[in-house]
């Protein structure tokens, strides 16, 4: 008999360019040899360089999706993407509240390279109090940091002055990813955990084909936390998967390229 695989729940938008959302995520989680249900909260009309739509799913579409899955398979490890406003939060957070055991990674998606909101301005408030306090480990970038905790991160000492700040969260682990915020050719993250900070550097390369890299970096650490590394070498693992899609990028379409998600498939 074939033994089960380690199972990720993804719960983001679709892209329509497959660079990014439920398409990065999914592309990431198969290619560690994980199975990936997923749960769409948005449908955009996208490519390398714009959004041409974002359509809404309505809020019983997303529950259903959310409860069908949840009802077969036995899921523990949900990533949380596109999110979009405070309703969709809360139907979500209804849904996964039935469930206990869960580990949750969110990547704060606020907005697209091309500048479209994908998270709403109005719900940055909502996420903040409700959904933060649930996850396991958040994934943010200096912008979403900087709205999430209001605070202004110029350089990397104002990012270790957040120390107290975040670890008052107690249980909430948080990946701030500081590509860029360095000028130099390395891309450090820090990683708050059980009251230290770690830093993660890597190579930077010089391309503009780094489209779905949040989404890609957080699908994979929570698809190595499905497979029982700690979090330290989720986080570094994720990290080297994403360093190498993005040496190893697709020149697709007129703007920022897709990431390469197949390790054995270089360009």
């Amino acid at each position: 008999m074939t033994k089960k695989p380690f199972q990720v729940l993804t719960v983001a938008g679709s892209d329509s360019g497959g660079g990014a959302g439920i398409q990065a995520d999914i592309k990431t989680l198969n290619t560690l040899n994980v199975f990936s249900s997923s749960v769409i909260t948005c449908i955009t009309a996208q490519n390398s360089f714009k959004v041409n739509e974002i359509l809404r799913l309505p809020n019983k579409t997303v529950k259903n999706q959310i409860q069908t899955v949840m009802s077969d398979y036995k899921i523990k490890f949900i990533k949380l993407g596109m999110l979009y406003d405070s309703k969709m939060m809360k139907i979500i957070l209804e849904s996964l509240n039935k469930y206990k055991g869960l580990k949750i990674v969110s990547d704060p998606v606020m907005v697209s390279k091309s500048g479209n909101n994908l998270l709403l301005p109005s719900a940055i408030k909502f996420f903040r109090n409700k959904i933060l306090p649930i996850c396991f480990l958040i994934t943010p970038n200096i912008f979403e940091a900087n709205k999430i905790y209001n605070c202004d991160i110029k350089d990397e000492s104002d990012i270790y002055n957040l120390d107290k700040l975040i670890f008052k969260q107690k249980k909430v682990n948080v990946l701030i990813k500081g590509g860029h915020l360095s000028k130099n050719n390395q891309s450090c993250d820090y990683l708050f955990h059980n009251k230290k900070i770690y830093k993660f550097s890597s190579k930077r390369y010089d391309t503009i084909n780094t489209h779905g890299t949040g989404c890609t970096l957080s699908a994979a650490i929570t698809g190595y936390l499905s497979m029982n590394y700690s979090l330290l070498d989720s986080v570094k693992k994720g990290k080297e998967f994403v360093s190498f899609g993005i040496k190893n990028a697709f020149n697709i379409g007129k703007g920022c390229g897709p990431l390469n998600h197949f390790p054995r498939r270089k360009r």
